[in-house]
């Protein structure tokens, strides 16, 4: 509605004064080109009809230019106006956005809090009852004779173990989510920490005929936490020995590269390998790639572990597979040291 009062007093004045201006101007060109006369003689008179309606004609050309460029004007005065406005609301508008989103971000950050306290205390608490049963058992195994007994005290004793293992695991998931692990980082020799963690689990590695393979350079310097970094080579090394392609006998081998400012670790195996379908989801929680794990006693948990420890490093990890049967390579980065 505010568009259509555009043609009012003020127009009319101003556009009048461009025709005046106009009349001026072909006078004071007909006095110095047309008549040797000076220009107030004819201004009005002393001039043939002819010049005056052409005069007049210009007149009303400056005057129609003045109606369009006072239209103009004010159009654009109309549209600044009216940006400022939606500038102003869209201002208030993001204010209360981020107010919300933030007000959000909170409330969801404290409900993650406390979710992450709960399961830490629930943790616990499971694992208060697990240790005397870890501790009475053996004891109780050995006294009995009977071997349906026995048997019965070795299967409660397996479960006892998976569920210590996984409350042990869901208490780290959640202390790594809730930011209450801390990290110490340092110039770390990769070589060295690869052969203490192979030499740790060697006994494993024997028992089921796998050959361990470390081809890292001795020169390579890491940036990373000690305890961590090895946390994550034994559950690998751990994984590939729990899902062997065989009974007995396989390889697994570590090999390290450098790209831009990471080494990017690979750990290859002879194992059951991965189908495609599994490869982007083996690092979620509690995921199991097929019915066939499902009963080696993992929890699913090791691998989500793994990648959380990796991205505190700043790194990624992931998956590569030729298809089952064929092995399982898993890669990730760990930064250079300074």
């Amino acid at each position: 509605m505010e568009d259509n009062n555009w043609f009012n007093s003020n127009v009319i004045s101003f556009s009048l004064l461009l025709g005046f201006l106009g009349w001026i101007i072909k006078s004071i060109l007909d006095a110095l080109v047309l008549y040797d006369k000076p220009f107030f003689d004819i201004l009005l008179l002393d001039v043939p009809t002819s010049e005056f309606l052409i005069r007049f004609f210009v007149c009303m050309c400056f005057f129609i230019f003045g109606i369009f460029l006072s239209k103009n004007i004010y159009q654009r005065k109309i549209a600044e106006k009216k940006l400022k406005k939606a500038n102003e609301e869209l201002s208030e508008s993001n204010e209360q956005l981020e107010k919300k989103v933030k007000e959000r971000t909170e409330k969801i950050q404290k409900l993650l809090d406390q979710k992450n306290e709960l399961i830490v205390q629930i943790s616990h608490d499971l694992k208060t009852p697990l240790t005397p049963l870890m501790g009475l058992l053996p004891t109780v195994h050995d006294k009995v004779n009977d071997p349906e007994i026995k048997e019965l005290i070795e299967i409660s004793l397996k479960n006892i173990h998976y569920i210590r293992d996984m409350v042990s695991k869901t208490i780290d998931i959640a202390r790594l989510d809730s930011g209450l692990s801390e990290f110490d980082f340092e110039n770390t020799n990769l070589l060295s920490e690869v052969d203490k963690v192979i030499s740790n689990n060697q006994c494993i590695l024997d028992n089921n005929d796998i050959i361990a393979e470390n081809n890292i350079s001795e020169k390579i310097i890491v940036k990373a936490d000690k305890l961590r970094l090895r946390e994550v080579l034994n559950n690998l090394i751990s994984n590939s020995v729990k899902y062997n392609s065989s009974d007995r006998g396989g390889m697994i081998s570590f090999n390290a590269s450098e790209k831009d400012d990471f080494i990017i670790i690979s750990v290859k195996d002879t194992g059951l390998g991965l189908k495609k379908k599994d490869i982007d989801k083996i690092f979620d929680d509690m995921y199991k790639a097929d019915p066939s794990r499902h009963d080696l006693g993992s929890n699913g948990l090791g691998l989500s572990i793994c990648k959380r420890i990796i991205e505190k490093h700043g790194g990624k990890i992931w998956a590569e597979s030729p298809g089952e049967g064929k092995g399982t390579t898993i890669f990730f980065s760990v930064p250079i040291s300074d």
